[in-house]
């Protein structure tokens, strides 16, 4: 049998023209965004790209920032009082939840508290995440395979049935949902059947939830972080390392930046943190017009 995929299909690295890989002048959350007054909760929120997104939101002003993770928090909320502190802006409070987004019982417990000390949720941040050892069907562990999908798809489901109620209750707010995705959804390449399809599944998930919540004023869409070096992104194939150059702050700039105001056009579509930001603000009737940025059927 011939090889697969006869056709390598596109990811989208290079829909804009411009790429980038550490955050730039046009989404700097010190001078070009504003979250005055808005409260954010991210999930594994305590470390590398949850961190960076929390430290840019308190950059542009944002007064509660909510961290869950279920592993300890480590300097986190010092961290993200002293950036607020140095960009001019208010110390937001910072909380630190104890949080397994796989257990149903500890989310619900999350929103709990959130719903307690806050009066209002503007933006959530799905970001914890999961990948098993780069190993084929054939070999893979089906435990750890299957952990995968409890972490990166029921974990975004289990966060959105209990936070959705707080991101609609204000009717000034922003209501919007930001999953946090990863390239892998659109390659296709081996020993990552559990990760790329559950980023895949959750780009599906994503359109899903808005059909039910967007007449409700819930807005979601799914962006990819860049080639951030994790402690996620360690456990990959060390030949795949060269391709982990991108700044976290560059992730947290843009999403902090894409947030800041309600952009109905993104709704359930799929983006990249490496994209230039004012080119595709400059492409919005094309996105829309064309309906681009969405997993489709070809036929």
């Amino acid at each position: 049998m011939a090889s697969y995929p006869p056709v390598i299909p596109p990811n989208g690295a290079n829909f804009t023209k411009v790429i980038h890989n550490n955050t730039y002048p046009f989404i700097d959350s010190k001078t070009k965004c504003d979250h005055s007054g808005r409260a954010v909760f991210i999930s594994g929120g305590n470390r590398g790209i949850g961190k960076a997104i929390a430290i840019s939101f308190a950059q542009a002003g944002a007064s509660f920032i909510g961290l869950g993770c279920p592993d300890g928090f480590g300097d986190a909320k010092t961290v993200i009082e002293v950036a607020a502190k140095r960009a001019g802006r208010p110390i937001p409070q910072v909380i630190c939840i104890e949080l397994d987004v796989r257990d149903s019982k500890s989310v619900e417990k999350a929103a709990t508290e959130v719903q307690r000390l806050s009066s209002r949720l503007d933006v959530l941040v799905n970001n914890a995440g999961f990948m098993t050892p780069a190993l084929s069907v054939v070999d893979a562990d089906e435990d750890l395979w299957w952990k995968t999908f409890e972490v990166n798809l029921k974990g975004i489901f289990l966060m959105c049935k209990f936070f959705t109620p707080l991101l609609t209750k204000a009717s000034d707010g922003l209501g919007t949902v930001v999953n946090i995705n990863s390239v892998a959804a659109h390659n296709i390449r081996p020993n990552a059947s559990a990760y790329g399809t559950s980023k895949w599944a959750v780009l599906k998930f994503t359109e899903f939830l808005l059909v039910e919540q967007a007449n409700q004023g819930l807005l979601a869409f799914s962006i990819h972080p860049g080639g951030v070096m994790t402690q996620l992104a360690e456990a990959m194939p060390k030949e795949t390392h060269t391709g982990f150059t991108d700044d976290p702050t560059l992730t947290g700039d843009t999403v902090a930046f894409l947030t800041q105001r309600r952009r109905e056009w993104l709704a359930g579509r799929y983006l990249s943190c490496t994209w230039d930001m004012e080119e595709l603000l400059q492409r919005e009737e094309e996105v829309q017009g064309q309906d681009k940025l969405k997993v489709r059927l070809v036929l």
